[in-house]
């Protein structure tokens, strides 16, 4: 029978509303089977905060019965027996017969198509952020490029003459500020290139032991490191996390050089690295340093590019640092946020999805909220 083999749940009702035959389909669409439904009002399909218009519905529609699609213009939803709602289109043809009017209803459940259209608008918002934010970062990155350029050109004439008057000081001047500026231009070069593959490069994810990574990854900091004297904590246990490697040590490593970077003058930098659970699926690392920290009201602006807190006389760098690490943790599903305090520290949390869920644990367990150094952050 067609009825029976349609993919559509088909379900006919009587003037009053109750169900007088329903298909295959509409069993495993709402989960009953088919002797729960035959005599029972439609409306059991119907979430309960709609019941009373639909019974206001159905008499308009017998007032003047066709062949049409209810709700037009509406989000219309099912209710299955375990009371989840879903959105469904319905279609509506009457038939007549010897005995009275009645209507099928053709019920087809649009889930997928639903989540494909909310898949698509969050896609387009997020392209739509994007861009805003890299016209943002072009006009700025122009901007910062421009000051070592002028004094490039700048010091180019003023060495030109000093070579010209054998002036021995200004051509050393001259050759100084020069070469300090064409290193800044090539580091913000460097660092916007790096930025630019961070947005536009897929993450090429793998099952990553968590502490062997972060070990890695300062490995490639020991020169910084080893300069600074920086004493650096690791309490990690080995998590499997599921992560893109590069990006990972990318991440890691300019959030700990920024530790290095802006420790308290005279002091050497401690700096902490634990990981918690969060959950059965998440576990959150945190990299807590105690340096001069910063006001909790500059917590989102830090990730945003070329943002600087201090001057750059005192604390060299392009700004870009912190929002490569925003985007890597954007693209990998990841979410980094930042506590601190001024004059005490400051604490970078990140947290990461587990390449397999924890076993859930045969008494409960409070997860603790994050990691923290109570002797940091009292």
């Amino acid at each position: 029978m067609a009825v029976e083999a349609s993919p559509a749940a088909m379900i006919m009702t009587s003037l009053d509303g109750l169900i007088e035959f329903a298909n295959a389909e509409t069993e495993r669409m709402f989960g009953y089977a088919n002797d729960d439904l035959i005599g029972r009002s439609i409306d059991v399909l119907v979430p309960a905060r709609l019941r009373g218009n639909h019974a206001a519905l159905r008499r308009s529609f017998f007032a003047d019965p066709s062949k049409r699609p209810m709700g037009a213009g509406r989000d219309l939803k099912g209710v299955r027996k375990d009371g989840t709602e879903f959105p469904v289109e319905i279609g509506l043809t009457p038939i007549e017969t010897k005995a009275e009017l009645i209507v099928l209803a053709t019920v087809v459940d649009i889930t997928p198509r639903r989540e494909a259209e909310n898949a698509l608008a969050q896609h387009a918002s997020e392209l739509e952020r994007a861009n805003a934010r890299l016209l943002q970062f072009a006009y700025v990155a122009s901007h910062d490029l421009q000051e070592p350029l002028r004094k490039i050109a700048v010091f180019a004439d003023l060495l030109e003459e000093a070579v010209r008057n054998s002036n021995q000081a200004d051509i050393k001047r001259a050759a100084k500020v020069l070469r300090t500026s064409a290193l800044c231009a090539r580091e913000l070069v460097d660092d916007v290139l790096i930025f630019s593959r961070a947005v536009n490069s897929e993450p090429q994810f793998e099952t990553l032991n968590l502490r062997e990574e972060v070990e890695l990854a300062l490995t490639n900091l020991s020169e910084l490191i080893n300069e600074a004297q920086a004493r650096i904590n690791i309490e990690l246990s080995g998590f499997a996390i599921r992560a893109d490697r590069s990006q990972f040590s990318r991440l890691l490593q300019n959030i700990v050089s920024n530790a290095i970077k802006y420790r308290k003058l005279g002091k050497i930098p401690r700096i902490e690295i634990s990981a918690v659970p969060i959950d059965l699926s998440h576990v959150r690392l945190a990299i807590a340093d105690d340096g001069i920290g910063f006001e909790e009201k500059y917590a989102r602006d830090i990730f945003e590019p070329f943002k600087r807190l201090h001057s750059k006389a005192y604390y060299p760098g392009t700004g870009i640092g912190l929002a490569i690490c925003k985007t890597i943790a954007d693209h990998n599903g990841w979410r980094i946020e930042v506590r601190s305090q001024l004059g005490v520290g400051t604490i970078f949390f990140v947290t990461l999805l587990l390449d397999k869920p924890l076993e859930r644990p045969s008494q409960p367990v409070e997860f603790p909220d994050h990691a923290m150094s109570k002797s940091q952050f009292p």
